[in-house]
């Protein structure tokens, strides 16, 4: 059983717009084999619980969800749907591809709260509005017209609608109106920094010279906009890999390890445990037992 790894879902290659709108319910669950366990989507997730309360799991994180609400997932996240429970949704689904005009569409897909959980404990999810469900409205319909030049275009723009609305119900989401703007430029720039280098690069003070700043400036911003330190944070990205990779990858404890830069074995069950009180591989004996895998 444990030999299993969670499944790697790519965007259906014969829906070339690179996005699609699927109606959900438990029976449809049960009946899609890479649903029914753990699943890691290559693509970004907006779903819509329209009708009940299940427990949806996000990279490991159990969240309660309301009807007629809103749960936004980014690409590459661990997502495990709740079959113990009756609900009724939505999901919509779509790729980088299909969004990134230029790189200012890439920037805000790295930076908007919707997504970006990076240096928070919180998945977005909020309410559906009178206006996203007309926004959401126009895109189910424009996703079931005909392929011609326009559709793309317009779907597009109102999922780039639907997005912008929907930020600006949460509002920032890691900032207020005293937030240092380049305190915020600095934070960005740190989480674009790590999720590039976490694994070869652990020390804050690299990161701080690659940012041009002293550490007690590159803690400032970070404890500004989350409460973290830039270590917390550091640890917090290597954690979550650590368990993705768990679950994902069949690999042995000590080859993930070395995957993530510990040189040692050991260093990377002190670091596993002490950050979960559990060693690597009870974690995974323990989360695919919980997921039926």
């Amino acid at each position: 059983m444990l030999s299993q790894k969670i499944k790697s879902l790519q965007f259906d290659d014969k829906i070339s717009i690179g996005m699609e709108i699927i109606p959900i319910d438990r029976d449809y669950v049960a009946k899609s084999a890479n649903l029914t366990t753990a699943h890691r989507a290559s693509f970004y997730c907006v779903l819509w619980f329209q009708e009940g309360n299940p427990t949806h799991q996000v990279d490991f994180t159990p969240i309660k969800v309301q009807p007629e609400s809103l749960l936004f997932v980014g690409k590459d996240s661990v997502q495990f749907f709740d079959q113990g429970k009756n609900f009724k949704a939505k999901v919509l689904l779509f790729t980088d591809a299909f969004f990134c005009r230029n790189d200012d569409d890439v920037k805000y897909l790295n930076r908007t709260p919707l997504f970006q959980t990076f240096g928070s404990s919180q998945h977005c999810t909020l309410s559906v509005s009178e206006e996203l469900k007309t926004l959401w409205t126009f895109m189910e319909q424009e996703d079931k017209t005909p392929h011609d030049r326009f559709k793309p275009i317009l779907l597009r723009n109102y999922l780039e609608s639907f997005l912008l609305q929907a930020e600006r119900a949460i509002g920032d989401g890691i900032s207020s109106p005293s937030t240092n703007e380049i305190y915020k430029e600095i934070f960005f720039d740190f989480n674009k920094l790590v999720e590039e280098h976490f694994k070869e690069q652990k020390p804050v003070s690299y990161y701080s010279e690659q940012l041009y700043v002293s550490p007690k400036v590159l803690s400032r911003a970070t404890r500004q906009l989350t409460g973290k330190t830039p270590k917390r944070i550091l640890d917090e990205r290597m954690l979550l890999e650590a368990k993705r990779l768990l679950m994902y990858d069949i690999s042995a404890g000590k080859e993930i390890g070395y995957s993530l830069g510990f040189t040692e074995p050991t260093n990377f069950i002190k670091f596993f445990r002490k950050h979960t009180g559990k060693t690597p591989l009870a974690f995974r004996a323990y989360y695919r037992q919980t997921m039926g895998m």
